[in-house]
């Protein structure tokens, strides 16, 4: 099973003004009452919010790594598109699963690239998505709340339920906001255990997923330098 990373790249905010005309009065002192009393009305007023828009398909791409971004020996590959979405068993861990997953609901995909460390013993999946409104950050926070929350579960994935443990992260931070995660699945049926160390970062309405699958424990220590490459890249699309 691969584990991808996705990376959501920020768009934009259109950040409207408001405008004050004082009233003209008869005598200086009722004028200057009246302009006070309006100056004060008008500060009452709550402020417009920025609008929000999507990322461009060009934002996306640009915030997608590549080889030349990484260290020496890291080798571009091609990341298959699916349609897999994987579920967890417990409704409050599905932002977990969501990581897993290759669509994310609610969510336009964009660029998405994988990579194999120069031994092919690790794995750097990378994606960058954006999401309407306030989502973007909301899937940050629901991951965290998740990550804190669901010490073990299931998940579903092709038909086949994995059990999976997952503990918060500290690593870097990247964007608005941004949080850590380590998911563990092991396989019986192959003796094997995968360890992800996954960053997910957002800038106004764009989210990176950047993980790291090391096949050895020595391996995680690199996760700190890859992901702030990722996040310095998204978040400088973002903001271009």
């Amino acid at each position: 099973m691969r584990t991808r990373i996705r990376r959501g790249v920020a768009v934009a905010l259109t950040v409207s003004a408001l405008t004050f005309t004082a009233a003209c009065g008869g005598s200086s002192d009722k004028g200057g009452d009246k302009a006070d009393k309006g100056k004060d009305k008008a500060a009452e007023q709550p402020a417009e919010k920025p609008a929000a828009t999507p990322l461009t398909a060009a934002q996306m791409k640009a915030g997608v790594l590549e080889a030349k971004d990484l260290p020496a020996g890291w080798k571009a590959e091609s990341a298959p598109s699916t349609d897999d979405q994987a579920k967890a068993e417990k409704p409050e861990c599905q932002p977990l699963a969501q990581l897993m997953s290759d669509k994310i609901d609610g969510a336009t995909m964009g660029g998405n690239q994988e990579f194999a460390s120069a031994d092919g013993a690790s794995l750097l999946a990378q994606q960058i998505f954006t999401m309407p409104g306030t989502g973007a950050a909301d899937f940050v926070k629901s991951v965290e709340t998740a990550a804190a929350a669901c010490a073990t579960f299931t998940m579903v994935q092709d038909g086949q339920p994995v059990p999976v443990k997952a503990a918060p992260l500290p690593t870097v931070k990247a964007g608005e906001s941004s949080t850590g995660v380590r998911l563990t699945m092991e396989i019986p049926e192959l003796k094997m255990k995968i360890e992800s160390d996954v960053l997910i970062a957002q800038q106004s309405t764009g989210v990176m997923r950047l993980a790291y699958v090391p096949m050895n424990g020595e391996g995680h220590k690199a996760f700190d330098d890859l992901a702030k490459r990722g996040g310095d890249k998204f978040v400088k699309a973002a903001q271009g």
